[in-house]
């Protein structure tokens, strides 16, 4: 729109609001100047040109959050996505696809096993590429990928699996691997079906004590791990008497290994000679397929809170469970490609890998250092990039960090785009100039040919989500689900994506709502602890039946431990969690972390561990501070970080700062404020055991870790209020504590 077009506006006595306009002629309005700094963009244009308004009143831009509180009436205007009825007085909930006939529990009708599932795919593309692999060169660089095909792969799990059975593995027996994601993993692991075996899977950064505990219940007799494991597992040989045989996923392996191995009872193999056993050995009659009631895996939690449990599925299970994407309207092709790098240890990654195979795609693997996965995917050019909800923050602090350090006209510009497309997303427009003058940037990060982003393992943030959507992928459904519901539980539908919701339950699952009366949470409010039925929940906890019975019904319902609430569009939202709260002394109950979800959110706040006491009234903190966002660019060095944490009084303060408005803007009740809290320089990381390999605070550890420090905490505020801390059975860290 020109000078003379606003003119025309003008004396017409239109008088259009800025965001009367349509999108094209907004950016014209901001691009009509040719000086872009002296171009501004305001929130209210009455005449649709600059004037002198005051900067308070009409010139505030809109950031991110303030689009975000704009977008939550949203839930109220989509149409409703669920159906309910009642059974026994209490309200269910459905996928509205299915209405009241059975829950559906397969994609395919020749699809009811996992064996099913790359055998039938294989057939219809057998020249397809389906895992890929980049080689590794001299001075620890790596290669193109190299792919093997759907039909080649069939072929050689069919070979491993002989060769297992050939060394004396048996129908329904576990076959155990251990090592990060690559090409081998996912052999031994298909390799199980066509044979009635079953694998467990033992995550990547397991410590001894937790892998000896694994492999001793499940009775492993056969482990497929990589080089590095070799030394730990034979060092485990003493506590795991059942275990025979190791497959060794590397080459040259080191002859003093097999020497010790087979000292202490050990058969060490590689990979290829037990393809080369069972291509021998192979013959058709040999297959024992299973049936959709069989065993297909055992998946073991991340033991946030103490021991890890095994959770059976069934290929009944697994199967349902890959209908919660494919119902969405988010259907894989022959063209998609996934960068698998998140564990395949624990579920979501598995089903996404499944729901690849379903469509043909191809999945390439990371070369197995999470900093080398940028090189990765510039290399493999994903079109589908799953996420946890913390490497979609870190990705926000990053790129937020460098607009706020950009001069000023790019900032303005970032904010303009960031509203507008907001606004585009929220009406379902899609206008690509947006991406052009700055997302395509953006977007860099993580790909320019990703068209499918997807997060669970944790509630991401309405800021965070939508972020990812405007900067990196619009396409970006956020899902709720359990290793114990294989995957499913709720799922936003293509077309349908708002914030702060996980959608609506898939065609495998109906769910209801249980009333939390301690927590206050009552399903006349629409609210209460989650519970779910269907043909992807589990049967139980291997060997545990004490654990089994404290979360499944008679009547097949799950009680998931998470809070959630029905929304008005039939989406359901999680609020809470049940089992992660505690009783502070005065008898309030607090979520640790809800809280933590909330401080995180402050700029100079990396990770949060909230603790509380039974015998304490109030909650102490230890935080580790987001040092580029405090200015401190360079963080290799832990000495000046240390130092930096425990001298500079102006880090304490500003945090304390940040915490103190962040409380008070989300309206937190007096008890749930941090008194006092400890900074903390090194993050919360695997490899120092205080996250899963979900990025999930394993609460148990780091109590433990910071037990000194929290006792140090709460002695110094009790001192200050003239209490005394010496009685040792009040001690903060008690056993009995919640």
């Amino acid at each position: 729109m020109n000078k003379q077009q606003q003119k025309n506006i003008i004396n017409k006595n239109q008088k259009p609001t800025y965001r009367d306009l349509p999108s094209f002629q907004r950016v014209l309005l901001l691009s009509s100047t040719a000086d872009l700094e002296t171009s501004f963009v305001y929130q209210r244009m009455p005449k649709c040109r600059k004037q002198s308004y005051p900067k308070n009143k009409y010139m505030e831009f809109i950031h991110p959050e303030k689009i975000i509180k704009k977008a939550d009436n949203e839930n109220v205007q989509s149409p409703r996505q669920t159906i309910n009825y009642e059974e026994n007085g209490e309200k269910i909930y459905r996928c509205d696809r299915i209405g009241r006939g059975p829950l559906q529990d397969v994609v395919d009708e020749r699809i009811k096993t996992v064996y099913d599932l790359l055998e039938v795919t294989s057939q219809d593309k057998p020249n397809n590429l389906l895992f890929g692999t980049r080689k590794q060169l001299e001075n620890n660089q790596y290669g193109a990928y190299e792919w093997v095909t759907y039909g080649k792969f069939a072929s050689m799990r069919k070979y491993f699996g002989s060769g297992l059975v050939h060394l004396g593995a048996a129908k329904g027996e576990p076959i155990a691997i251990w090592s990060r994601n690559r090409l081998e993993w996912v052999l031994a692991s298909h390799s199980c079906y066509p044979y009635n075996l079953f694998n467990v899977a033992l995550y990547d950064t397991l410590g001894p004590e937790s892998s000896s505990f694994i492999l001793k219940q499940i009775e492993a007799k056969f482990l497929v791990c990589d080089k590095a494991k070799i030394p730990v597992i034979l060092e485990l040989k003493k506590k795991c008497t059942n275990l025979k045989h190791i497959i060794c996923m590397d080459e040259n392996i080191i002859e003093s290994y097999k020497e010790k191995a087979e000292s202490i009872g050990l058969k060490l193999y590689t990979v290829k000679e037990i393809l080369k056993i069972g291509e021998e050995t192979f013959s058709e009659e040999k297959l024992d397929l299973p049936t959709p009631e069989d065993v297909c895996m055992i998946m073991y939690t991340s033991g946030t809170t103490g021991s890890p449990k095994g959770v059976i599925l069934t290929h009944k299970n697994y199967i349902a469970g890959t209908v919660n994407p494919i119902n969405t309207n988010i259907i894989p092709n022959g063209n998609d490609c996934l960068i698998s790098y998140l564990p395949l240890a624990h579920i979501y990654e598995k089903m996404m890998e499944s729901w690849i195979i379903y469509g043909h795609g191809r999945i390439g693997f990371f070369s197995g250092n999470i900093r080398n996965l940028t090189s990765d995917m510039n290399q493999l050019k994903p079109t589908v990039f799953p996420v946890v909800p913390r490497v979609v923050s870190r990705i926000y602090d990053n790129v937020m960090g460098k607009i706020s350090r950009s001069p000023w006209h790019i900032r303005q510009l970032f904010k303009f785009c960031y509203w507008a497309k907001s606004n585009d997303l929220k009406r379902g427009r899609k206008f690509v100039l947006w991406d052009i003058l700055i997302f395509n940037k953006i977007k860099e990060q993580v790909g320019k040919n990703i068209r499918l982003m997807a997060t669970t393992s944790a509630p991401i943030s309405k800021t965070h989500h939508n972020f990812a959507r405007v900067c990196l992928c619009s396409l970006l459904p956020q899902s709720y689900g359990m290793t114990e519901t294989a995957g499913a539980g709720a799922i936003q539908r293509k077309g349908k994506i708002s914030l702060g919701n996980v959608g609506p339950p898939p065609a495998d699952i109906e769910v209801k709502l249980v009333d939390v009366p301690e927590m206050e949470y009552l399903t006349s409010n629409g609210e209460g602890e989650i519970w779910m039925r269907g043909p992807s929940v589990f049967g139980g906890y291997y060997k545990n039946k004490e654990e089994t019975e404290k979360v499944l019904t008679e009547d097949g319902w799950l009680k998931s431990g998470d809070i959630g609430r029905i929304n008005a569009n039939g989406t359901f939202s999680i609020i809470d969690r049940k089992k992660n709260i505690l009783k502070l002394q005065q008898g309030e109950y607090v979520s640790p972390k809800y809280l933590e979800s909330i401080f995180v959110r402050c700029p100079s706040i990396s990770q949060c561990y909230v603790y509380g006491s039974s015998f304490e009234n109030f909650l102490v903190a230890i935080i580790v501070p987001d040092f580029e966002a405090l200015g401190h660019v360079n963080q290799s060095d832990e000495e000046e970080l240390k130092k930096l944490v425990e001298d500079d009084p102006k880090i304490k303060k500003q945090i304390e700062n940040e915490l103190f408005e962040i409380s008070n803007k989300e309206k937190l009740k007096g008890f749930e404020y941090i008194k006092t809290f400890h900074l903390e320089h090194k993050n919360f990381s695997i490899e120092n055991g205080l996250l899963t390999d979900t990025y999930k605070l394993k609460r148990l550890t780091a109590k433990k870790v910071y037990q000194k420090i929290i006792i140090q905490l709460y002695e110094r505020v009790n001192k200050e209020m003239g209490k005394t801390a010496t009685d040792k059975n009040k001690t903060p860290v008690s056993k009995k504590d919640k």
